[in-house]
């Protein structure tokens, strides 16, 4: 039976967490509501969880590893899952910043704010997701460690996992597109894995990674030769130092110390006991921390990390994800960030007067820490960011909260063509920057998006039976039409569509992988049907969709 956790058994429940989540991620990933492959969850959850893993050390105590661990899992989430995730583990974790040690009562008050720091994740948290599956399980669990039925970790993550996994079966009821799709949350079935994993290495299971070696979560090790005179350091050090008061040196007062330690920096964790001051700091200066205790006793333990290498090694060492950054002269006085899907759309935004453009995967799309890099690249002070994705916001979001240097404006464009027609109508020249958020939001809440798409698996949507192999088009979660011809399809979508309101604009993006003709097809179906209709033609590389209308 396991009473308390330590550094080591923190960090070696993470790692069976992340490796049964490896070794289920393809049936987490299939959970996919819609039957086109974007949005892998379960890849999302595994990258997140090892940005995290990736910055913990074997040797290191429960409050360095929990320390480390927290800061380092919000840069590296992807998805939505995956932020809901991180800030998850990073509350959880965060209770744990102070002790050496975490008992059952360490872990009840861990599981009620990882809980509420993931729903501060979501601004309208929808049920039937992977907080439910949280918040049932830690709320079902909490209650038993209170009323001291539960009073080991094992039990713990019994008591977790069991209810985990009912809660998820319910899932569907709570949510209409996953009882019409046939599948439970994909996102809770990733946590359910993770608890597992956690439940296997309490117990001395064994576990052993099934997918590639190049998938395990690894420690990196710090490569010091790509600092110079010239290197930037913006972090300051995380400082620890266990400090003996001593007869002889100034009189000592904790409640006075801890006073003054407090105009040296931030993250401070301290505690008194027998004649010794434990003391954690992030501070830019150490070697004044070191003067002031120094005045007051001998140093016992001390311990400085450089925390800008610990950012720039958790950016280098992050997975390699495809994604680039494309950056261009800013146009005013703010600049203009966009995600694009394929190289044709990047180059459109760069055109058309993206000043940044992070050219992403629609299956792992950017993390945190990927807009905190492309945040780095403007030259303004405020920044207005195009996530361009449902899956995709959040992380845009969590990297806003991240980073201080300038103001990030979040639109919630659920797509590179709402992008497309925006940025035509933005007022570079305006100042008033409110002003341009407002205008940007009126343009977007005019747009209405249709995807044409291959289903790549049986599957029921919206109430209707998809076969592997046919064409269908959606727009939000309504189904419009699915055939075995692209052209069938988008006629019926779009008359659909503009039977409900004529529309001023229909731009048509046409992937190169779809024949010629059908543009032709469908540009002659647009033109003839709706004469005061303006048709715009936009062909792009786009691997997941092959034909997405935009109507204005």
């Amino acid at each position: 039976m396991t009473y308390t956790i330590n550094g080591k058994s923190f960090r070696g429940m993470l790692d069976y967490g992340i490796i049964n989540l490896l070794n289920n991620r393809d049936e987490v990933n299939a959970l996919n509501v819609f039957p086109v492959p974007d949005g892998d969850t379960g890849t999302n959850m595994v990258l997140t969880l090892k940005n995290g893993f990736a910055a913990m050390e074997d040797g290191s105590k429960l409050s360095e590893n929990a320390k480390k661990f927290a800061q380092a899992i919000v840069y590296g989430a992807r998805g939505n899952s995956g932020v809901i995730l991180s800030q998850f583990f990073k509350g959880f974790a965060e209770c744990f910043c102070a002790l050496d040690e975490a008992d059952a009562f360490a872990f009840c008050i861990a599981l009620k704010k990882g809980v509420k720091c993931a729903y501060g994740a979501v601004s309208n948290p929808a049920e039937g997701t992977i907080l439910t599956v949280m918040r049932e399980s830690c709320e079902y669990t909490t209650k038993k460690i209170s009323k001291g039925k539960i009073e080991t970790i094992d039990e713990i993550f019994e008591s977790l996992l069991k209810k985990a996994k009912s809660s998820l079966e319910k899932t569907p009821e709570l949510l209409p597109i996953l009882k019409s799709a046939g599948v439970v949350d994909s996102g809770g079935a990733g946590l359910v894995y993770i608890f597992e994993g956690i439940q296997k290495y309490l117990n001395g299971e064994k576990l052993e990674l099934r997918v590639s070696s190049g998938d395990a979560p690894q420690a990196q090790l710090i490569d010091y030769s790509l600092y110079n005179e010239e290197s930037v350091f913006d972090f300051g050090y995380c400082t620890e130092l266990l400090l003996q008061i001593l007869k002889g040196k100034k009189r000592f007062s904790y409640q006075s110390f801890v006073e003054k330690l407090s105009d040296l920096g931030d993250s401070i964790v301290t505690s008194f006991n027998d004649g010794k001051v434990k003391i954690h700091i992030h501070t830019k200066e150490p070697e004044e921390v070191f003067a002031l205790c120094h005045k007051y006793g001998e140093f016992l333990t001390v311990k400085v990390e450089n925390m800008s290498v610990q950012h720039n090694e958790l950016q280098e060492n992050k997975p390699h994800t495809g994604i680039s950054v494309y950056q261009d002269a800013p146009k005013g006085s703010f600049s203009v960030l966009c995600v694009a899907h394929d190289s044709s759309m990047k180059d459109c935004f760069i055109n058309m007067g993206a000043d940044i453009v992070i050219l992403g995967d629609r299956l792992c799309p950017p993390s945190a820490s990927d807009f905190v890099e492309a945040f780095e690249k403007a030259t303004t002070k405020t920044i207005f960011v195009f996530s361009n994705g449902k899956n995709t916001y959040l992380s845009a979001v969590q990297a806003s909260k991240l980073y201080s240097k300038a103001r990030i404006i979040v639109i919630n464009s659920k797509s590179d063509t709402e992008c497309y027609s925006c940025l035509p109508m933005i007022d570079f020249s305006e100042n008033d920057h409110d002003a341009v958020e407002e205008a940007i939001n009126e343009i977007i809440s005019n747009i209405q998006t249709v995807t044409v798409s291959v289903s790549v698996k049986e599957s029921v949507f919206d109430g209707q039976e998809i076969k592997t192999g046919e064409l269908f088009a959606f727009t939000g979660e309504k189904l419009l039409s699915v055939g075995n011809q692209h052209t069938e399809v988008a006629r019926e979508a779009i008359k659909k569509v503009m039977d409900e309101g004529e529309r001023d604009v229909i731009t048509l993006f046409v992937s190169s992988s779809v024949p010629s003709t059908v543009l032709d097809e469908i540009s002659e179906f647009i033109t003839e049907s709706y004469l005061y209709t303006e048709l715009v033609t936009v062909e792009t590389n786009d691997e997941f969709y092959d034909i997405v209308i935009s109507f204005e």
